[in-house]
């Protein structure tokens, strides 16, 4: 979750959190324990859906999903009741695979780049020299 979005989450909670004190206030003795009592539930999960955002916050990771084959496994009155739908499913599919190639070529030459730079990286390793070591 990025962070702008977890501070509009923080601050409608917050405003919701306000809500419930005013409204708490107003209402009798046993009601605002009540309502105390959800105002320190939603708390503790806004807090706890803070927590777990940021603890799985981890760097985007490049996603290719195929898109589904539209399905003609179907009897054929079906199919031939909504050929006109069935057939915009198949547009709407050749369109998505088309994407989805887009998206594999991409991350093949982001995978290819990061694997060369990770050679470089282990050729000047190996290039260069030992440390000495002070014997004893």
């Amino acid at each position: 979750m990025e962070p702008r979005n977890e501070t509009q989450t923080l601050r409608k909670d917050q405003e919701i959190l306000a809500f419930l004190r005013v409204h708490g206030s107003v209402q009798s003795a046993g009601l605002a324990l009540q309502m105390r009592r959800r105002e320190l539930n939603l708390a503790s999960i806004v807090v706890a859906t803070f927590v777990n955002s940021a603890a799985l916050a981890q760097p985007e990771v490049i996603r290719c999903l195929s898109p589904e084959v539209p399905v003609t496994d179907l009897p054929q009155a079906v199919l031939a009741e909504y050929r006109t739908e069935i057939a915009a499913e198949f547009e709407a599919y050749f369109a998505a695979v088309s994407t989805h190639i887009a998206c594999l070529d991409t991350e093949r030459n982001r995978a290819l780049s990061e694997a060369h730079r990770a050679t470089e990286a282990h050729s000047i390793f190996l290039n260069s020299p030992p440390a000495q070591k002070d014997l004893p």
